[in-house]
């Protein structure tokens, strides 16, 4: 008898358990989402910024502005001037 209990409560609780491992996505971003946003941060001059200078700078925002139009291959255009100095100046400024 304690048998047929033991498989009755076994067959009964897996439909639940099966839930708890169901991959589940709480914050409701696709990955192309989050890598557009981490493209755009990066953009920004946000990303990278060292752990010991978090929030970043506004130099090292303008610093990682102008890296990311080297790399990337655009005119900066989109560049925010930061502090009233502008991108490329603020940069050469901090070293």
């Amino acid at each position: 008898m304690k048998l047929l209990t033991a498989i009755a409560v076994a067959a009964l609780s897996l439909p639940f358990g099966a839930n708890a491992f169901a991959q589940s996505n709480p914050s409701g971003l696709t990955r192309a989402e989050v890598m557009a946003q981490l493209q755009q941060a990066q953009a920004e001059g946000l990303v990278p910024a060292p752990n010991n200078d978090y929030p970043p700078t506004a130099a090292e925002i303008a610093r990682n502005r102008e890296l990311y139009a080297i790399q990337h291959h655009t005119d900066g255009a989109g560049a925010v001037n930061t502090a009233g100095v502008p991108a490329a100046d603020a940069g050469s400024a901090s070293n």
